[in-house]
């Protein structure tokens, strides 16, 4: 599977930390990520295509932790999916 990840993405990420958004950039929540699994998203990519996170990424100034958040749209589907 390929890795899509935002144009401000470097290096890998291990912290995983929810706060108000999962993806800051595009103010989806893990509430967001939950009903797009409920709606039929089978993987982090259709996730992603259903949500509209990483769509407009700026997460060195968006997003808290300074860093991309698809880890964190990773680990909130792992969490969530069947």
């Amino acid at each position: 599977m390929e890795v899509i990840k935002c144009s401000c993405c470097s290096g890998a990420e291990t912290e995983v930390v929810i706060g108000e958004y999962v993806c800051y950039c595009n103010h989806v929540s893990e509430q967001d990520i939950i009903n797009a699994i409920k709606s039929g998203a089978k993987d982090v990519s259709d996730v992603i295509e259903m949500t509209g996170a990483m769509k407009n990424s700026n997460c060195a100034i968006n997003n808290p932790k300074g860093k991309c958040c698809y880890s964190d749209i990773v680990y909130v589907f792992n969490k969530h999916s069947k």
